[in-house]
Order: C-alpha cells, then sequence, then structure tokens
C-alpha cells in the first residue's frame, strides 16, 4: 500500500456496505488489525470518522468487500497526508456545531448514522459518528 494510487474521498459515492454481501471471506485477523489502525488515526483525522465507524460493525463478518472498502480509507490517506488539525491564532473564539444523519443507511437493520462535530476557533475539538 506504499506506492498506492490514492483517491479524493475516503468511500465511493454510491457503496452500502452489508453484512451477507454474497462475496468471499476476508482474513478477519488482517481486517481486524486495520481496523484498529483506522480507529486509533481518527484522533487526529475526523474526516474518517464515519467509514471507520460503519467498517467496524464487520469485525466478525468481514468480506473482501469490506476489505477493499478499507484499503480505499488507506488510499484516500495516501492523499491527504498533510490533513489533521491544527490549531491557529484567531481574533475570535467562536464556537460551532455540526451534525449530520445517513437517515436508515444501514441496509442490515435500517437504522441511521449520525454524527456531529464541534469547532472552536479555527479547528475541531470534539466528534463522535455512531448507529
Amino acid at each position: 500500500m506504499e506506492e498506492c494510487k490514492s483517491v479524493s474521498t475516503p468511500m465511493g459515492h454510491k457503496e452500502k456496505l452489508q453484512k451477507k454481501d454474497g462475496s468471499v471471506p476476508a482474513n478477519e485477523k488482517v481486517y481486524r488489525s486495520l481496523i484498529g489502525c483506522l480507529m486509533y488515526l481518527t484522533a487526529t483525522r475526523p474526516d474518517i470518522m464515519f467509514l471507520v465507524s460503519v467498517l467496524s460493525r464487520f469485525l466478525n463478518c468481514a468480506s473482501e468487500l469490506h476489505m477493499v472498502a478499507a484499503k480505499r480509507v488507506l488510499r484516500y490517506l495516501r492523499g491527504t497526508l498533510s490533513y489533521g488539525i491544527k490549531f491557529c491564532r484567531v481574533q475570535e473564539f467562536k464556537l460551532q456545531g455540526y451534525s449530520d444523519s445517513d437517515w436508515a443507511g444501514s441496509m442490515d437493520d435500517m437504522r441511521s448514522t449520525s454524527g456531529y462535530c464541534f469547532t472552536f476557533g479555527s479547528a475541531c475539538f470534539s466528534w463522535c459518528s455512531k448507529k
């Protein structure tokens, strides 16, 4: 993955992941290790939080489609190495919050995934994404 081609988004536009997708089972040990590393990265990369939250739902039933989606996140990270949290000096500190939901986006149980983030000044300081 060191010489991989980068992509501009962490997830495909119409990509829907589900437990029983009919593809070949993936090596669960490798998949779990990869998702664990991605979870660690979410501490400084809130832009991948949603997809890592979705991918972590398949730790016990990972397929090759899930592995491909996880590798796409790595390709996205490869192209966005300069991204991260940066705190800059600003004249006015303003607290802002944002939230969103995918409205029953889970194909397995039709439950929504929602997320939020809060910024203070120039940087995001709190974020979450969960089902």
